[in-house]
């Protein structure tokens, strides 16, 4: 499993989203809802215009039709998160505590900032990306508020690595939208949907 090679940059990036609580509706209106068990965020990227001479294009077109019919998992960083976002930060912070579930976790923080919220997180041997729910009230805070809840069995363990900087998901292309031509050196309209598949 590699890392997905970004041969372009795409013109339109989705805010990533990941499954909501199960929800049944009455005829009154009322409505009964469910906690959601499934992780796996997913988002979609659109690239406008890829030239058609570029041999940098069949390349990156042949990539990612190879990674849609095998479904071959590879690690991506969604563009906008990178790095934290109050960059830079130093310090390492790891989970406090075995067998934890749950959005709240107990860590050791030796952070100089604090995370905020819409940060990216991982734990070291869990391919899960988690997003920081609730900016830590300091960088040395014992606890951090974390999306989706850790679900049993999936607990990181005690002492593990908490990722925040570069943070990488493990996806695979779910839908695909080949570009057209319109009569012009360019191809336009290629969509890619990611999909996280921990």
């Amino acid at each position: 499993m590699g890392d997905f090679s970004r041969l372009y940059n795409p013109s339109g990036v989705e805010y990533f989203t990941g499954p909501s609580a199960l929800s049944s509706w009455g005829h009154s209106g009322k409505g009964q809802f469910r906690d959601a068990q499934q992780v796996g965020c997913t988002w979609v990227e659109e690239y406008k215009q890829l030239p058609i001479d570029s041999d940098n294009t069949h390349a990156f077109l042949a990539f990612i039709r190879q990674l849609y019919r095998d479904k071959e998992p590879f690690t991506i960083s969604y563009l906008h998160k990178l790095i934290p976002r109050n960059h830079p930060i130093t310090g390492t912070i790891t989970v406090n505590g075995a067998s934890q579930t749950g959005s709240t976790i107990n860590v050791t923080s030796g952070l100089n900032k604090a995370l905020k919220a819409g940060d990216l997180i991982t734990f070291a041997n869990i391919n899960t990306v988690y997003e920081i729910i609730e900016t830590m009230v300091s960088p040395t805070a014992s606890t951090i508020k974390i999306s989706p809840p850790i679900y049993s069995g999936g607990s990181p363990a005690n002492g593990a690595v908490i990722t925040y900087s570069g943070v990488k998901f493990r996806c695979v292309i779910d839908t695909l939208q080949m570009p057209k031509n319109d009569g012009t050196k360019l191809y336009s309209g290629l969509v890619l949907r990611f999909r996280e598949t921990p």
